[in-house]
């Protein structure tokens, strides 16, 4: 049966740039940027990028998200999809299914990896912890 292994924890700030109503619902983008840390390298490592989200009918967000743990040649660039739950309190929980690309040697086995992601966003802040999918 698989198991999840804890890849690294994100702690990032968001903001907010309203699309506006589309056909599929309200198209909001969420840019973040914040740090990475992992047992996988020393210390924190940046990561940012944009959460496309589009809200449904029944409150809860599509997610589409395009992201960049690192910099220069330790750049892991990370595609997730999810959904992100609407909680009473306003506050939201993201559940994302992740793809990673990234030409650095020493995390290249993370190409041929899928990830989950689970946590929290309130208040402009978001928390998530990054799990690989191991079998």
């Amino acid at each position: 049966m698989p198991e999840l292994q804890l890849f690294c924890t994100i702690k990032a700030d968001l903001g907010m740039k309203v699309i506006g109503d589309t056909p599929a619902g309200m198209r909001i983008d969420f840019p973040f940027e914040g740090v990475a840390t992992s047992e996988h390298w020393e210390g924190e490592r940046p990561v940012k990028g944009i959460d496309y989200v589009t809200v449904r009918s029944d409150g809860n967000m599509v997610l589409d998200i395009h992201g960049v743990i690192g910099e220069k040649r330790e750049s892991v660039s990370y595609r997730a999809i999810g959904v992100s739950i609407a909680n009473p309190d306003r506050s939201a929980s993201p559940r994302e299914l992740i793809v990673f690309e990234t030409g650095n040697e020493d995390l290249g086995w993370l190409n041929n990896e899928i990830g989950v992601a689970l946590g929290t966003g309130a208040e402009g802040k978001l928390d998530l912890d990054v799990y690989l999918v191991k079998d």
